[in-house]
């Protein structure tokens, strides 16, 4: 009797990368950037929750947008999954010693030796200097004439953050941080494209050139209040902090590492307040509010919920893993995005309409924040922003929007901004 030939057994599926967009590198970036939410909606209903996009700065990227699969992509052990890597994908010149771009026991020692300078009862202490940061910078804007709010906002808020969180108190000093920063993160163009490094050809080497030249008078100023500050054995603020917590390490090391931290310190936030005072000018109701100091935390999760500052939660995978019914290989980036989360229609009820009583949502859809180990370090900073700088903006000036509409958001490496800049007019009350 012939021998009954045994089933075949199923082999494991070989890791792959999922379906997406087949136009050129160039043109899925382009289109990203004008346009993020629209491009990232298209994609997902013709491709599915799991998706590849092959872009100048980081190809390729799997963009998953089911909602069950956030929670176990952001909240991953970092030994599966990494941030600070993926972050690099995208910000190539960001420091793989830094809380921002670094991974496992870097980013723990950076966040660690800085975190209870962002808690809540340490950053109640900065709140008149935050006003009195905040008024003279509104004193300088014009009035009765339109001007971009975006860029006022970068400068208000970097200089609020070094003389805070950095504790650069000298005026002059400060103020030639916060031109520097400004040159170093300035980027042209609409949308603003990523500048590219290591890794992207001729392009990257140029870019990478050009960023070490902006970047270069930073880090001289940083290391110069680094200095001082070991001199005198300082740690309240975060230069002091990272000094003392890392007694052999070199200024240009420290600043290499406090670099990313500006660049995080600086654009979300300022993305984020304009956001928020963009809505406010088109509510002359909701600004009297919150000039009186009567903050509507609704209005704020809402504004978050339709503009969050970043696109997206990213992470580098490890290991293969199985996202969204699909392996995919160790080493992709993968990237969880915010915007799309945050408009799902299957969470929220009209979900491109402002509804400030409306809930946060289910678990997995609410992330202007992130989640996980990786969290926002300066969630309550940004907290902190809105109780006291807006409304000292909002009793010196009444703001009234330029353009008739609402702006869409573009793409400022990871940042959504507005793709005009929030004109506004001001006018004094």
């Amino acid at each position: 009797m012939a021998a009954t030939a045994a089933p075949p057994r199923h082999a494991r599926p070989e890791p792959a990368l999922p379906p997406g967009p087949e136009h050129r590198v160039l043109a899925q970036t382009v289109a990203l950037h004008r346009d993020p939410l629209r491009t990232l909606r298209e994609a997902a209903d013709r491709y599915g929750p799991a998706f590849t996009l092959r872009l100048a700065t980081a190809r390729p990227i799997v963009v998953v947008t089911e909602p069950s699969e956030v929670a176990r992509l952001v909240t991953a052990d970092p030994g599966h999954a990494e941030a600070g890597s993926a972050r690099r994908s995208i910000l190539p010149m960001a420091s793989p010693r830094s809380v921002f771009a670094g991974d496992g026991g870097r980013h723990h020692a950076a966040r660690g030796s800085i975190a209870s300078l962002f808690a809540p009862a340490a950053l109640a202490r900065h709140r008149e200097t935050l006003a009195a940061v905040a008024a003279h910078h509104v004193e300088d804007w014009p009035r009765s004439r339109p001007f971009r709010l975006l860029p006022r906002m970068r400068a208000l808020i970097d200089d609020a953050f070094s003389r805070t969180l950095l504790g650069v108190a000298a005026d002059r000093r400060r103020g030639a941080l916060v031109a520097a920063i400004g040159r170093m993160l300035w980027t042209p163009g609409n949308p603003p494209l990523s500048i590219h490094g290591e890794g992207d050809g001729i392009v990257g080497a140029a870019g990478e050139t050009l960023f070490e030249h902006r970047r270069a008078p930073v880090a001289g100023l940083l290391r110069e209040e680094i200095a001082a500050r070991r001199a005198r054995g300082e740690a309240g603020d975060v230069l002091g902090a990272m000094a003392q917590a890392q007694p052999d390490a070199t200024p240009e090391a420290l600043a290499d590492e406090a670099i990313p931290l500006l660049m995080a310190g600086q654009e979300p936030p300022s993305a984020a307040l304009t956001w928020l005072l963009g809505r406010l000018a088109r509510s002359p109701a909701l600004a009297e509010r919150f000039a009186v100091g009567n903050i509507d935390d609704g209005v704020v999760r809402e504004t978050l919920r339709l503009h969050p500052a970043a696109i997206a939660s990213l992470r580098r995978l490890v290991e293969p893993t199985e996202v969204a019914g699909r392996l995919l290989p160790a080493g992709v980036v993968t990237m969880v995005p915010i915007p799309v989360l945050q408009r799902d229609p299957r969470a929220y009820t009209d979900p491109d309409i402002f509804d400030p009583v409306r809930d946060p949502g289910p678990p997995g859809h609410y992330l202007p924040f992130g989640g996980g180990a990786r969290r926002c370090l300066g969630e309550a900073l940004f907290g902190e922003y809105v109780r006291t700088i807006v409304p000292t903006v909002l009793r010196r000036v009444r703001l009234r929007p330029v353009w008739p509409r609402e702006e869409r958001m573009v793409l400022r490496a990871t940042i959504l901004v507005p793709h005009r800049s929030t004109p506004v007019v001001a006018r004094n009350r």
